[in-house]
């Protein structure tokens, strides 16, 4: 019975982070397009507004996405990179 409320409890985990990295990167890159497409704005007599705010807010979901791609593929190569390269990331011995 111990084992089983084990694997649960770990399985849980593994739902949690799939949640957060399944549904929360594609939420925050949909944050960035729809600030992205804000942060310029036309108005009647034809001038060119900028909200730098919403530009602001852009740019740091496409950074917090870009370094979440990186940590994956790095993550996924860490035995790769520390055999080849001898450079141990993530905790890989």
């Amino acid at each position: 019975m111990h084992t089983l409320w084990l694997n649960l409890r770990e399985l849980w985990d593994v739902l949690i982070a799939a949640l957060v990295l399944g549904v929360g990167v594609p939420a925050v890159f949909a944050f960035a397009v729809r600030w992205w497409a804000q942060a310029e704005t036309v108005g009647a007599d034809g001038q060119v507004r900028r909200n730098y705010v919403a530009l602001t807010g852009a740019l740091l979901c496409m950074v917090a996405i870009v370094v979440v791609v990186i940590s994956g593929i790095l993550f996924t190569a860490k035995a790769f990179i520390a055999h080849q390269f001898g450079i141990h990331l993530f905790g890989q011995s």
